[in-house]
């Protein structure tokens, strides 16, 4: 099927590379792995046929590459002058369909429009990390069982964990090599002892880790007779902050059961009243409970199995109090990156905002006319995606794998998340067009992601790192070459 005048897009990974083909610099290199599936381009190893996509998340990838899990049954592109639509199709018992319209500048001044239009449904594996049971192409397929791929995929992993291990009992860990890895996901195992160190928490030489920790929760449970105190001591606006964190915290997170048992509660009730007493220019702000609740998951699971049925009253108050205050001093390292979003008027977050609204204009320009004549304001339903970075309308054990990528970041989360918020609005274009304003406020507030699972968020980001990829570039060469202009015009006036 080819759509050369739709401008809806979904997850573009299938024709990201034919494109890159087509458009140097903007290509990402590879390691790679299997050249004898490569060809060499701009300096860069790019996929011959698209079954070897695959390949790259098998390789080593350096930093910021993602990967895919989709599996193609049959795939077409056709260009029409400087438009290039795709259609790939895939065997499915969830679906998607999207299409987008893309307006690129280039550096010589031409404008070219790339439409890409993707109806993809996907087989559900038994697993996050499994894939479907065949492969086809329609440039000449190929077949593979069910159990090969499973083999495949757990030498995968296991390859992917022994990396992970050499990286971390080393005495001291290479904080480059560990982004690069983390980017694409950390093994369970090592997650928070990666978190914490990717954070600055703990120091990448392993003689001083154990000195650290030790002092650092020492100095938290010392801070919590001298601010958590009865409310008799307390002044007005201490109580008042505490009444509001108290409001919050049994809505935090309530389709996760960890996270209402009273233990649990009192733990983030603690985390957040000291916070907020200990940054008085920011104090609490809501959604600030949301992004303590990943640190707790992550690092209680060093002292428990299973962290989806642990019995929390069985778990000892040693281990529940060191749980405590790494979330603690994890969720101060997180937050003094991004206080300006929560700071007077929220700038970081009006920013952002600004942000994604400019890059929706450039990628599906129709979509943005749509909400701008319903009078959806992007304030309305992102703002709680910037505030919340979109803990609230993705599954929370999705959540854990996003901020592996976000921790692994070199920019941290705020400049990726905006390209991740457009990719997740424009998802659901064709839905949103169809709507009025209610309608589109009721949906963005509650999108359809309660059966998604781990390859939705690959997919996710590989739109993500493609509009990244796309955009920031093109506006660097350009800011370039302007101030390059800008200096010769100088030039020649003082001549």
């Amino acid at each position: 099927m080819s759509n050369s005048h739709s401008d809806t897009n979904s997850p573009v990974k299938e024709a990201f590379w034919r494109f890159s083909r087509k458009s140097p610099g903007i290509a990402k290199p590879v390691n790679n792995t299997h050249p004898h599936r490569f060809e060499k381009f701009n300096g860069n190893m790019i996929p011959n046929r698209k079954k070897d996509y695959d390949s790259i998340y098998n390789s080593n990838n350096s930093h910021g590459q993602f990967s895919s899990h989709l599996t193609t049954s049959g795939d077409s592109i056709n260009i029409h002058n400087s438009n290039i639509a795709t259609t790939t199709t895939t065997t499915t018992t969830t679906s998607m369909t999207a299409t987008t319209n893309t307006t690129v500048t280039n550096i010589t001044g031409e404008t070219t429009h790339l439409s890409i239009s993707t109806s993809s449904t996907t087989s559900l594996p038994p697993s996050p990390n499994s894939l479907s049971s065949s492969l086809n192409s329609s440039n000449g397929g190929i077949d593979t069982s069910q159990t090969s791929q499973q083999q495949n995929i757990a030498q995968l992993n296991n390859n992917r964990t022994k990396k992970f291990e050499k990286l971390l009992t080393g005495s001291n860990v290479d904080l480059e090599s560990l982004k690069s890895l983390g980017w694409r996901g950390i093994p369970d195992k090592y997650r928070a002892m990666s978190w914490k160190i990717l954070l600055g928490y703990l120091p990448t030489n392993e003689e001083r880790r154990d000195e650290h920790l030790e002092r650092k929760r020492k100095e938290y449970r010392d801070s919590l007779p001298q601010y958590y105190i009865c409310d008799e001591k307390k002044n007005e606006a201490d109580r008042k902050t505490l009444k509001q964190i108290q409001v919050d915290v049994p809505r935090t997170n309530p389709g996760v059961p960890l996270f209402q048992h009273p233990k649990i509660q009192m733990l983030l009730e603690r985390i957040l009243y000291i916070w907020s007493i200990r940054h008085p220019s920011t104090g609490y702000v809501q959604g600030i409970n949301d992004l303590a609740t990943p640190f707790i998951w992550v690092f209680l699971s060093e002292y428990v199995e299973d962290i989806m049925c642990c019995q929390v009253d069985k778990i000892e108050s040693n281990m529940l109090a060191n749980v405590e205050a790494d979330s603690y001093w994890c969720l101060t390292k997180l937050l003094d990156g991004i206080q300006d979003h929560y700071t007077f008027a929220q700038p970081g977050i009006q920013r952002m905002l600004a942000q994604l609204k400019g890059l929706l204009e450039k990628i599906n320009h129709s979509l943005c006319a749509h909400l701008a004549d319903q009078d959806a304001q992007f304030i309305a339903f992102a703002f709680r995606w910037m505030n919340c970075l979109l803990m609230r309308e993705i599954p929370f054990p999705l959540v854990i794998r996003m901020w592996d990528t976000y921790l692994s970041e070199k920019e941290g989360f705020s400049v990726f998340h905006v390209y991740v918020c457009a990719a997740f609005l424009v998802l659901w274009s064709d839905d949103i067009k169809q709507r009025d304003f209610p309608d589109i406020m009721i949906f963005l507030q509650k999108p359809p992601t309660q059966n998604w699972e781990e390859r939705e968020i690959e997919s996710l980001f590989s739109t993500a790192f493609y509009y990244r990829s796309l955009y920031e570039e093109a506006q660097s060469h350009l800011k370039s070459n302007n101030s390059n202009n800008n200096n010769n015009n100088n030039n020649n006036n003082n001549n």
